[in-house]
This record gives C-alpha cells, structure tokens and sequence, in this order.
C-alpha cells in the first residue's frame, strides 16, 4: 500500500446520542487501518489538539506522542531529502557546549505544564 502520511483529511463535529464526536472521512481509515481503535484527544497548544491512537500495549513502557510523531517526521524528511542531512558541524557543537556549561538537568524535574 502506496504512504498517504502528506494527504490531508477533512471532518467535522457531530452529534452522537448524549455525546459530541468527530467524523473524518472515511478514505482515511481505508488507507489507515491502525487507527481503527479507542483514540484520545490532548489538547497540546490552544486550538491544537492531538489524536492519539493505539495505546500502549501491556507490558510496554509509556511513549510520549508528541516526540513519536516528531520522530516520524523526521525520519521521512531525512528520507525524502538525505541532501539535507548532515553531521553537526564541530563549531556548532562547541557553541552548545558553551551555552551550556554549568547548567545542570534532571530527568525528574517536573516542568509544569507551562514547557
């Protein structure tokens, strides 16, 4: 089956029963058919929610979406232009060293929903 991850998808709010849903065109999940389970909704920015399909299985660690999808995407942009892809320039990473020197960094540190 031919990637349709550039295809954009139209819907819209409608009712169902008590509850509000969205429908989406059903092109979509005839060429997407993983997505054909349970989603949720994360607002990630005001008026940017994020659909979330699939979740974890049992036994597998928590992924977070949002860095999964950037990951995606970057793959694909890394493989529809690999002229673009270079190696991190020496200067550059002295510069980043530079800026951060001193500057230390938890990976417990909770960052409030303001980050």
């Amino acid at each position: 089956m031919a990637e349709t991850y550039s295809v954009a998808y139209t819907g819209k709010r409608t009712k169902a029963g008590n509850s509000s849903g969205f429908r989406i065109e059903q092109s979509f999940l005839k060429s997407h058919p993983e997505f054909s389970v349970e989603i949720t909704v994360q607002p990630i920015a005001p008026g940017r929610p994020l659909m979330i399909a699939s979740p974890a299985k049992k036994g597998e660690p928590e992924s977070d979406p949002i860095l999964d999808s950037f990951l995606v995407f970057l793959g694909k942009d890394m493989n529809d232009r690999p002229e673009e892809t270079k190696p991190l320039d020496a200067a550059l990473e002295k510069r980043i060293k530079r800026l951060t020197k001193g500057v230390k960094v938890s990976q417990d540190e909770d960052l409030d929903d303001e980050a």
